[in-house]
């Protein structure tokens, strides 16, 4: 497999395509009445690009975690890459997107919330200053959806486990980080409150049956992934080896499932499908290897080690369509693309 540094500006480039490109464009949203049938970008004039909103925001996501790393750093992309996110990014901007969900609660619940959350938390941590300061900008973006959250969780009286975007565990995980990295302590604990309540009772998933034709999260691992950030070492040392105990090097959950039609949008999920089960994988087996080596169960650190041997066949696909010139693909897998390499390099160090 190519070095990460092999991936920094073609990835860069996808992303500067995604986001300044106005069509096609999916709006996905509720009309009230004939006045609601507007340009995109007259309601979202941040994320009127990349296909959809939740995609504009987390390829925005990208490009910022892209300027972080020292290939970007003198390179021919990086000034027209920091004018177009300051443009899109600006404070005026970013409270119009932000009124917009205010207004409508439940849209973006809660995939494009977590990108939105996740795309505020690494624009704060910046090294680059124009960054930290669109970070500034979208703190207002951020917090409605902490305030959203808040309101929301308590309500829910299950949690949503389809391998799609509405998958409950997936967005919730990556909130729960931003809240906890924002020290907005009062969103971790109904984070964890609700996590607890959904999944805390839930043993020996069944990671056969978990797959359809369309999936691009692994609703099990989401749910792993999760606890994984909520559960007290001991705690986990008991849960996590029950609930993966189906899952083994060998399963077909942990194989790529080969792409018939790349023209599908539906069915190129299957390409982000890989490389969201790699990372996961490469989060959860050292856990499951410090469980085993704790309570020297040798049957647990097997497990652990054949997961990651799975890792890069689930990536190598996902990866080939991240820079393909398919648009159902190119407008959101290299995302996942660039944050399953990171936690390779991070699992190789």
């Amino acid at each position: 497999m190519p070095q990460i540094d092999d991936y920094v500006r073609p990835f860069a480039e996808v992303a500067l395509s995604n986001i300044t490109r106005e069509y096609p464009y999916a709006s996905h949203h509720l009309a009230r009445s004939l006045a609601d049938i507007v340009p995109a970008v007259e309601k979202n004039p941040a994320f009127a690009n990349s296909y959809d909103w939740h995609s504009s925001v987390h390829m925005h996501y990208l490009l910022a975690s892209l300027l972080e790393t020292e290939v970007a750093q003198g390179a021919g992309w990086r000034e027209r890459a920091v004018e177009v996110m300051s443009s899109h990014l600006s404070e005026e901007n970013m409270h119009a997107e932000a009124a917009f969900l205010r207004e409508n609660p439940s849209w973006e619940r809660p995939y494009g919330w977590a990108w939105a959350v996740e795309l505020n938390r690494v624009l704060n941590a910046s090294k680059v200053s124009e960054l930290r300061a669109l970070g500034a900008n979208s703190q207002v973006l951020a917090d409605m959806v902490f305030d959203l959250v808040s309101a929301w969780l308590p309500k829910v009286a299950a949690p949503v486990r389809h391998g799609v975007h509405s998958n409950t565990a997936f967005g919730l995980r990556r909130i729960l980080i931003g809240a906890r990295t924002a020290g907005r302590d009062d969103v971790v604990d109904i984070i964890a409150g609700a996590a607890r309540r959904f999944f805390a009772e839930d043993a020996a998933w069944n990671f056969v049956q978990e797959r359809s034709g369309h999936d691009f999260l692994s609703p099990g691992l989401c749910e792993a992934d999760l606890m994984a950030e909520i559960l007290t070492e001991d705690e986990l040392a008991s849960w996590l080896p029950s609930f993966l105990s189906g899952l083994s090097p060998e399963s077909p959950a942990l194989t790529p499932v080969k792409v018939l039609d790349p023209t599908d949008g539906q069915q190129s999920h299957l390409y982000g499908l890989g490389l969201s089960v790699a990372a996961s994988v490469m989060r959860l087996a050292p856990k499951l290897e410090a469980i085993a080596e704790k309570t020297g169960n040798d049957e647990l650190m097997t497990q652990a080690k054949g997961m990651l041997t799975q890792v890069d066949s689930l990536m190598a696909p996902g990866l080939e369509a991240a820079v393909s010139d398919e648009y159902v693909s190119a407008h959101w897998i290299a995302t996942f693309a660039w944050e399953a390499l990171i936690q390779r390099v991070g699992h190789q160090h």
